[in-house]
């Protein structure tokens, strides 16, 4: 006898119930805020905002506190004007010029 697998959707929209990467909690995507990164990773909430809150504090040390970090985007990449190079927020070197 088979089995049919079913996907779960949402009863609200009927978007198909995702999974948290990181806890393994279910939701949908549109209605329970559930966030895609920019590697395809499937956040909850509740672990985004503790990414977010992590990524604030590397932030706050690293270049993404540089007076020299540019046009930084969503994922915390950004541009370094004095090495002219890619990098990501957390990233640091010795000439880091602070924004305040």
């Amino acid at each position: 006898m088979d089995k049919k697998q079913t996907t779960a959707t949402c009863p609200k929209c009927g978007e198909e119930i995702v999974q948290c990467e990181n806890c393994e909690n279910t939701g949908c995507p549109d209605c329970d805020g559930f966030v895609v990164t920019r590697d395809e990773v499937i956040l909850c909430p509740e672990c985004a905002a503790a990414c977010k809150e992590g990524c604030d504090k590397m932030r706050a040390i690293g270049c993404g506190s540089c007076a020299l970090f540019a046009d930084e985007d969503d994922e915390g990449q950004g541009w370094c004007e004095l090495h002219q190079e890619s990098v990501c927020y957390a990233d640091k070197c010795a000439n880091r010029i602070s924004k305040v």
